[in-house]
């Protein structure tokens, strides 16, 4: 027990303390906590003395004294279930507070968290330990302690009382609530592996109705619902067989402790029915100690109930803290605060201190050491040029993006950015500098105006429609519903492929960097709109430095150099005409582009 509580139980605890930043939260909690928890011994005491007046008043044959137990009861009843009202409201404020807190850590974690966290874990688990894992973590600090604080007072008031009054039944008080004890800890291992699995399978089942939302399309085009939803039910079913062995487990332990109560209420009047017989003890005491002794014996159950049903929330606790305590971090909390408050103050002129925009020195990566994606990799790049990298798929173009944008690091080599290496900008400094599209867009479930501001957040309007019409996505949007006030769906479902990158692609020239990165950008474009774009590029952002992939060559033939990227090696440079002349890969690659066009 002691190991429990000085492990994750005190970390959850202090969220209301030290992490909270506000210590008056947990004073608040425990203040509170401990007037609740000592309601049931406040009820129970005052009802023993109370019922001792009267029981003995009616044997005395007292009016008065039955009259004042009466009373006595009532108006102190009425006292304590007024404080109980205000406490509880604190109670239940300092509650849900510390769970706000503990959300807005995990989401501060996951924000900051580098990009192979996420390709190991599905969403859905992320999702889930958010929600689900939180939730029942609640528990431990909601109720469970609250069980175990009443349990001692009502042991330390309870012992006091009985003891006073008898010692022969605060003995078997004493013996009889050792044995629950005994008998609940016994189920507290089997209950922690069960809870334990029930939250990973409630975390498997998040993932896939995840999946089932996010893959409707493919789901109905490849006509597998029977499938999906045979495997959803099957999950269910194996959640369903876990959730049964721990109401298997609960029901004997309220099977147990309800008849255990009913046997020591037996013993108790047997025990006193000797005592009183040997003039060793009232009625009204007897009542009295019937009264308050379930009490004594309930600490015992107390801890045994708080042992068992704790271990369902440490399951979820262990799920946070396996987030929290992920050390594979991108962003300091510094440094992930500090990237918005900077948005509106960019000023470009301290980064480019040199000609050469981009340089890779021959850079090699690959992922998780495996296969080697980019091998011994350099190229210089000056600024404002206009550039392609051209190849067949899995060539290592898009790595290259995600190299620059530092999303992952290179096993060797340098990467510089305006004459100064990567790794000496930070995280924010380096992604202010770049402006991002790829070919799959994600969008929010927002208007099309608040989508496209998340290049600057502090655009006015004005800006807005400027960087659409400059995208050539203000004519569309204009026959929108709403116009740039229309809702657009998760991931912009309600867009077709090619007005979603026109948002995206608005984005990015509302960013306003100096460095524009089009991955695949262009893919969902027809002919006339890429020619429109490729003109923008061209003659409205000539300031800028742009680097495009792309398997549609047609972008290829407006840049000023072209790299072609085979199995991670640059294998060609050149112009489109000198590639062309030369009729080497770019050049078969061009022909059979063509052909396809055609």
């Amino acid at each position: 027990m002691k190991r429990i509580l000085n492990s994750k139980l005190i970390r959850l605890f202090s969220y209301m303390w030290k992490e909270g930043g506000n210590p008056f939260l947990g004073i608040l909690y425990t203040v509170s906590m401990l007037a609740i928890a000592s309601q049931s011994f406040m009820f129970n005491y005052i009802a023993a003395v109370g019922v001792k007046r009267f029981t003995d008043a009616i044997f005395q044959s007292n009016y008065r004294q039955f009259i004042s137990g009466i009373s006595f009861i009532f108006k102190y009843f009425i006292l304590v279930a007024i404080l109980l009202t205000i406490f509880g409201y604190i109670y239940q404020y300092s509650i849900r507070k510390t769970t706000i807190i503990i959300r807005k850590n995990i989401l501060k974690k996951i924000l900051s968290l580098s990009l192979t966290n996420f390709e190991k874990k599905h969403s859905g688990d992320f999702i889930s330990r958010l929600n689900n894992d939180v939730a029942v973590a609640e528990g431990a600090y909601s109720w469970q302690v609250m069980v175990l604080a009443m349990g001692f007072i009502s042991l330390f008031g309870s012992s006091v009382v009985i003891f006073s009054i008898n010692k022969i039944l605060f003995l078997y008080s004493l013996f009889a609530g050792l044995l629950n004890l005994v008998f609940n800890s016994i189920f507290i291992r089997p209950l922690r592996v069960v809870s334990n699995r029930i939250q990973q399978k409630i975390a498997d089942i998040t993932s896939l109705f995840s999946d089932i939302v996010a893959g409707a399309f493919v789901i109905r085009s490849f006509n597998i619902g029977k499938v999906i939803y045979e495997k959803f039910v099957h999950a269910n079913l194996m959640l369903l067989k876990l959730s049964l062995k721990r109401v298997h487990y609960n029901s004997i332990l309220a099977s147990f402790n309800y008849s255990f109560g009913y046997l020591v209420f037996l013993g108790q009047i047997v025990v006193g029915g000797f005592l009183i017989i040997d003039d060793k003890l009232t009625f009204g005491n007897l009542i009295a100690c019937i009264q308050v002794s379930h009490l004594l014996i309930c600490f015992f159950g107390a801890i045994g109930q708080f042992l068992t049903s704790l271990q369902g929330s440490l399951a979820g606790a262990e799920r946070i803290f396996e987030i929290l305590d992920l050390n594979d971090i991108e962003y300091s909390p510094k440094e992930l605060f500090a990237e918005s408050e900077k948005s509106s103050k960019k000023c470009w002129n301290e980064y480019i201190t040199s000609d050469a925009c981009v340089e890779f020195r021959n850079v090699s990566f690959s992922y998780n050491n495996s296969k080697d994606v980019l091998k011994d990799v350099s190229f210089k790049i000056e600024k404002g040029s206009k550039i392609a990298f051209v190849g067949e798929s899995g060539g290592g173009k898009s790595t290259i993006f995600k190299l620059l944008l530092n999303l992952y690091e290179p096993n060797s080599g340098q990467i510089l950015i305006f004459g100064k290496d990567i790794k000496e900008y930070t995280k924010s400094e380096l992604r202010d500098l770049i402006s991002y599209v790829s070919q799959d867009i994600y969008l929010f479930n927002e208007t099309v105006f608040e989508n496209i501001r998340v290049g600057r957040l502090d655009a006015t309007k004005k800006e807005v429609i400027q960087a659409a019409q400059m995208a050539h996505a203000h004519e569309f949007i204009m026959n929108l519903h709403d116009k740039y006030d229309t809702i657009i769906g998760e991931r912009g479902v309600m867009l077709s492929g090619g007005q979603r990158q026109r948002i995206a692609i608005a984005r990015a020239i509302l960013k306003n960097s100096p460095i524009i990165l089009l991955d695949e950008a262009t893919s969902f474009l027809d002919s006339e709109s890429e020619r429109l774009l490729i003109d923008v590029l061209q003659n409205l952002m000539k300031d800028k430095t742009i680097l495009m992939t792309a398997h549609r060559l047609s972008t290829a033939e407006f840049a000023d150099f072209v790299y072609v990227i085979e199995n991670g090696a640059v294998v060609e440079s050149g112009t489109h005409n000198e590639l062309i002349e030369k009729d080497g890969r770019y050049a078969y690659l061009f022909r059979k582009w063509s052909a396809q066009k055609i």
